[in-house]
């Protein structure tokens, strides 16, 4: 079963056009469909108190909120508008479910690397990646 993301289906077509446009013009080979990475960027954010992924499904969907941000930079005008109002709410959500701790939670599961997004920082504040974080 493939996720979805949350939005109409008049937004669904306009990923859908995202992704063209961005295998047209920017990436390098075929890349991720922008909405299969809004899915697993919302599933997480609205999810993440029955979260029930281990740490490395966690870092993989951050990794895809890495592909939003850097897809909403290269999209013209209202298709960025778009993808950004539908990452701003996910991240809204994600944000309440999770807590700053300046990504000493995940440093023990990711290379150094400076300028990760603010994503990074975070930890779940409940559920089961909460538990687990509390007990590495």
């Amino acid at each position: 079963m493939s996720i979805q993301p949350r939005c109409s289906e008049a937004e669904l077509a306009v990923l859908e056009e995202m992704t063209a446009y961005m295998r047209a013009h920017v990436w390098v080979g075929s890349g991720h469909p922008v909405k299969r990475s809004l899915a697993l960027w919302q599933n997480l954010a609205y999810t993440l108190g029955e979260y029930t992924g281990g740490i490395d499904d966690y870092i993989y969907s951050l990794y895809h909120r890495d592909a939003l941000e850097a897809t909403i930079k290269r999209l013209p005008g209202p298709h960025s508008e778009l993808l950004q109002r539908l990452v701003t709410e996910a991240d809204e959500t994600f944000r309440k479910a999770t807590r700053d701790d300046g990504g000493r939670s995940l440093s023990e599961f990711l290379i150094p690397e400076a300028n990760r997004g603010w994503w990074y920082s975070r930890r779940p504040i409940i559920g089961p990646l909460n538990t687990y974080l509390d007990a590495v």
